[in-house]
């Protein structure tokens, strides 16, 4: 489903999709994996999520992505996230991707086992595209977009600072069963062109897995123009 309109209309809008998915989630299984991105876009649909009808106590937070950096530093996707969400999420439940310097492969493994009581996948995706039609950490043309991981991939060669980066793979995002995709603010028209044109192949546009996804919903703000 495409959802065009005014960012603050769609903040909102996103909130109440990304509050049913979870919902149905939970009327199918005692626990649900939700699984989130950094960056502005999303701050304000996590804090009108709050606001949402749902149990939090049967919500379990996962990052989709995250950059490789201390815990405490302030280009951690987990440090914009946590602030916001952890006025209704129980903080056991949130699980952030912990790492120390050339342990990665550790990290991905105890991240992936993390994960694994709640069927080995994401159930329900808060994503938003890069005006490279990027999401998450798989970028276009990239080893990253290649990756044949069943769950996480770690990076040391993004094409965006910091390059160090863990992120869902391709596959891990793609078995979801529902997703709320943001297309917000200047410059990412022709990445949202591109999610949509059945011609442009993933690899060029990775924002374009969201449309494999059974239950996905792609919102576009007016900032950035129709077309």
């Amino acid at each position: 489903m495409i959802i065009k309109g005014r960012r603050q209309d769609l903040d909102q809008q996103a909130a109440n999709l990304l509050a049913q998915s979870l919902k149905a989630a939970l009327a199918r299984q005692p626990q649900v994996s939700f699984g989130v991105v950094g960056g502005r876009s999303v701050e304000n649909v996590l804090k009108l999520l709050g606001s949402e009808q749902v149990d939090w106590s049967r919500l379990h937070l996962f990052m989709v992505d995250e950059r490789l950096v201390p815990s405490d530093h302030p280009d951690s996707n987990y440090n914009l996230v946590f602030p916001v969400v952890s006025s209704y999420m129980v903080s056991a439940n949130l699980h952030p991707f912990l790492q120390e310097p050339g342990q990665e492969q550790a990290a991905l493994e105890r991240y992936r086992r993390k994960l694994d009581p709640h069927g080995g996948r994401l159930e329900v995706l808060l994503l938003s595209s890069g005006e490279d039609g990027h999401i998450g950490s798989l970028f276009p043309e990239h080893e990253t977009i290649d990756s044949p991981d069943d769950y996480f991939l770690v990076t040391k060669s993004a094409p965006k600072p910091p390059p160090q980066r863990m992120s869902a793979s391709p596959r891990l995002i793609s078995r979801a069963s529902s997703a709320v995709l943001l297309f917000f603010g200047k410059g990412k028209q022709q990445a949202f062109k591109n999610c949509l044109d059945d011609a442009v192949p993933v690899r060029e546009c990775p924002a374009a897995i969201v449309r494999t996804i059974e239950n996905h919903f792609i919102l576009r703000d007016s900032e950035g123009g129709y077309s």
